[in-house]
């Protein structure tokens, strides 16, 4: 079995709820985003630092999940879902005017949003958004929708999702060593990431080889 951080089920306790809502608001479908939460925290469980301490699994847990989302977000490339469509998902929570508004936001100013209303810093959203501090306030300005916080409070896990998440969780564990699986997931995102910037430098290799022998 592997081994999870020291503290994992009272990190669990404490982030599980906002964990889910972000991972909703970011994925926008309610399946793949407790998907998106496991493995999240699959993440801190195989944490390198068995004694990882709260304020650095704060950290790791959020930008596992904005990482995540973001993975998600472009292989998935998902429309943005109508009414009828997040209907059809049966959502524990009403689909207001206010949540509806927050998920036709652009990505990254859900993302900036959700962080900020979690507690982080501009200097905290900077690292997890790898951007400057000072493009920060741009993102976390007032989104002008009414009820905004509250349809974000209204995405977090039910009590019955907790706790198949954290069943599925300790399942994993027992039969997996995560730790390296872990390793080998951010790996293959990595190389999915510059996938497309190594096809596009091949293309410009063959453009100026093309280019030379013409030219000869």
């Amino acid at each position: 079995m592997s081994k999870l951080c020291a503290h994992f089920d009272a990190y669990y306790d404490k982030w599980h709820r906002q964990i889910g809502a972000i991972c909703f608001l970011l994925c926008r479908h309610r399946g793949d985003a407790n998907d998106v939460a496991f493995q999240t925290f699959l993440r801190l469980g195989g944490a390198k630092n068995p004694e990882i301490t709260e304020d650095e699994a704060r950290i790791l847990l959020y930008n596992s999940a904005v990482r995540l989302c973001d993975d998600y977000y472009l292989k998935k490339m998902r429309r943005r879902p109508g009414r009828k469509k997040l209907a059809a998902q049966n959502l524990p929570f009403p689909i207001t005017d206010a949540l509806y508004a927050l998920l036709c936001l652009p990505f990254r100013r859900r993302a900036a949003l959700a962080l900020m209303q979690f507690g982080l810093s501009q200097d905290e959203l900077a690292q997890i958004l790898g951007m400057r501090a000072a493009a920060v306030p741009g993102l976390t300005r007032d989104p002008a929708i009414p009820g905004w916080q509250e349809a974000l409070e209204s995405m977090q896990l039910t009590e019955d999702e907790a706790l198949e998440m954290n069943d599925r969780i300790y399942t994993r564990f027992a039969e997996r060593s995560v730790g390296v699986e872990n390793a080998i997931h951010d790996a293959r995102n990595a190389f999915d990431r510059a996938l497309p910037y190594l096809a596009a430098a091949v293309c410009a290799l063959f453009a100026l080889a093309i280019w030379y022998v013409r030219r000869g």
